[in-house]
């Protein structure tokens, strides 16, 4: 049997592997080659046309590499020279019209000190690569510097990513796996879909949400829905943007309309009142029911000759009431927040939970509002505050219209000198008085009063002495009646006093004692033989007949003017009234 062949040496099913491989040069060529030769001293023999950018690389001045995962070719032959060994690695190639890329192998010849350098032009995918990255990295920056945060859903609804931004106060760990929908900070309306498992498209959707304080937020979410190849919906993913500031923005903007609103409502309702007496009543009562509360009260500080009384508890009185109040010890605690130097008082009292505030006028306070509402009903809020120091300032307008309506009432009722009721204020009040005692079918007394040489205590001693003169009387006639009883300066040195309820005995009785007490007024007499005293005329007022002012102060001046012809410092009583 003869024997079979050896097999060639390198063929396949030899264990041993050849020490080197001829290559013809013909044998390197061809349009997609990609290769280098270099002779011993690194110089170019052979290059295919694909390679031909890299063989300006191996004798130019060794430049950085154009990337941080590419190196040289300079480098790569050193690093074959150093170690007899192949060495492979990314090296950028500048080109007519872009940089192009190669991985390339060097490989050192068997003998001769010869480079093989085998390339593949990878400039396409690299640059690809290079794109996909800092598209990926641009979009990581603008959504890590953007107002909103990205975030993604599966197919069961739960948070599958959610960009750093997005926490709201929790960690990753407590939002990866978990539905949105649990930190909603209020239910969606009937019909709405959460945008974070919606099937279709969604642009600036509002959900309220819950940070990890529990405070709330509000966020805008856009949102695109994911399907697979077959159609089957996979979740969805989007971007949300917290508009928590804005929407409180336009909270706060639309409270302060309403209360501008309800404001300009309450005090067109009470200025627009002609009655001064009723402008506080009806201040009240829109108060009330603008705000919302069980009752109001509105205090008034009342000045004397048009100078703001002290702060204390006695100079606050009540204007106007409406509704439940509090009882008057519950309003005295208020009075005396007020007097210890306080603005506001929000102050639960028994069951009442109080808000009240101090009006003013010119710095001054003039009076305070108070609000009254039970401890079951809500408790005030930042615009019931608001409303009422907004309301407190034009209340204390009003209060001062009023007070000022007041002054110019008195001034036109009253004797600038002695601050009595003045002849025109006298009948007034007694037309309305004699109304009631003709009703009640009562009498009364009109006592006229002269005083007998008060002339020469002018023209004696001066106008200034006659004042005091004046005065001295006015004391007198207060000293000797009754708080009931009107007492009016009628014009010179005349006055008039009526009494309620006096018969001829009374009457007679009060004209006796008054022209005791009259010896007093000698004092200022102009002379010793002519002193200064008082007449008298009484009229005594039937409520049986229809005699009007004028006829009584008519019978008393009569009665009067008797006396002075018959003897000055006397009284006389008139006839009754035909």
């Amino acid at each position: 049997m003869s024997k079979a062949p050896e097999p060639a040496r390198g063929a396949p099913g030899n264990a041993e592997t050849p020490d080197a491989v001829r290559i013809p040069c013909a044998r390197m060529a061809g349009e997609d080659a990609c290769i280098l030769l270099l002779d011993a001293e690194d110089r170019c023999v052979h290059a295919t046309p694909l390679a031909a950018p890299l063989a300006p690389l191996v004798s130019a001045p060794e430049a950085e590499p154009s990337a941080a995962d590419q190196t040289t070719l300079p480098e790569l032959i050193r690093t074959v020279r150093r170690t007899g060994r192949v060495a492979a690695g990314t090296v950028g190639a500048p080109d007519e019209r872009l940089d192009r890329v190669f991985d390339l192998s060097v490989i050192p010849a068997a003998e001769d000190g010869m480079l093989l350098i085998v390339g593949h032009d990878v400039t396409l995918p690299t640059s690809m690569r290079r794109t996909l990255v800092e598209s990926r990295q641009r979009y990581k920056d603008l959504v890590e510097v953007s107002a909103a945060f990205a975030w993604e859903t599966n197919a069961k609804g739960t948070l599958v990513f959610v960009s750093p931004q997005g926490v709201l106060g929790y960690t990753l760990d407590e939002l990866i796996g978990h539905r949105p929908a649990e930190l909603l900070a209020e239910p969606m309306d009937s019909g709405s879909v959460l945008p974070f498992v919606t099937r279709q498209p969604l642009a600036d959707s509002e959900v309220w949400m819950r940070r990890a304080d529990g405070s709330a937020v509000c966020l805008l979410v856009s949102a695109l829905p994911l399907y697979d190849e077959a159609g089957g919906w996979t979740g969805a993913r989007g971007v949300c943007r917290d508009i928590t500031d804005v929407r409180e923005r336009d909270i706060a903007i639309a409270r302060a309309r309403n209360r501008e609103r309800l404001l300009s409502f309450i005090v067109r309702s009470f200025r627009d009142e002609v009655d001064p007496e009723n402008m506080l009543a009806i201040a009240a009562a829109t108060v009330a029911q603008g705000i919302g509360v069980s009752g109001c009260n509105i205090l008034r500080i009342k000045a004397a000759d048009g100078t703001p009384a002290p702060l204390s508890p006695e100079a606050f009185s009540i204007a106007a009431a409406f509704g439940r109040l509090g009882s008057s010890d519950d309003l005295a605690l208020v009075v005396r927040d007020f007097c210890s130097g306080l603005d506001v008082v929000e102050v639960g009292i028994d069951k009442w939970n109080v808000l009240a505030a101090a009006t003013r006028y010119r710095q001054s306070v003039n009076g305070a509002i108070i609000l009254w509402r039970e401890l079951s009903r809500v408790p005030y809020d930042d615009d019931d505050r608001i409303l009422l120091s907004d309301l407190s300032a034009q209340v204390g307008i009003a209060i001062e219209q009023i007070s000022n309506h007041d002054h110019i009432l008195a001034l036109s009722r009253t004797d600038a000198l002695t601050g009595l009721f003045n002849r025109r204020a006298f009948i007034e009040e007694v037309e309305r008085r004699t109304a009631r005692l003709r009703h009640e079918r009562r009498s009364a007394a009109l006592v006229y009063v002269d005083l007998d040489n008060f002339k020469m205590v002018n023209d004696v001693h001066g106008h200034k002495r006659g004042d005091d003169a004046l005065m001295a009387v006015k004391r007198l006639l207060l000293a000797g009646t009754r708080p009931t009883d009107l007492v009016a300066r009628l014009g010179g040195d005349e006055f008039a006093v009526w009494m309620d309820g006096a018969t001829y005995e009374i009457a007679e009785t009060k004209a006796q004692r008054l022209l005791a007490s009259g010896t007093a007024l000698e004092s200022f007499s102009g002379s010793t033989d002519r002193v200064l005293s008082m007449s008298l005329g009484i009229a005594i007022y039937d409520p049986d007949s229809d005699e009007g002012i004028d006829a009584l102060l008519s019978r008393a001046d009569g009665a009067m003017y008797l006396g002075k012809h018959s003897g000055k410092g006397s009284y006389r009583i008139a006839p009754p009234a035909s």
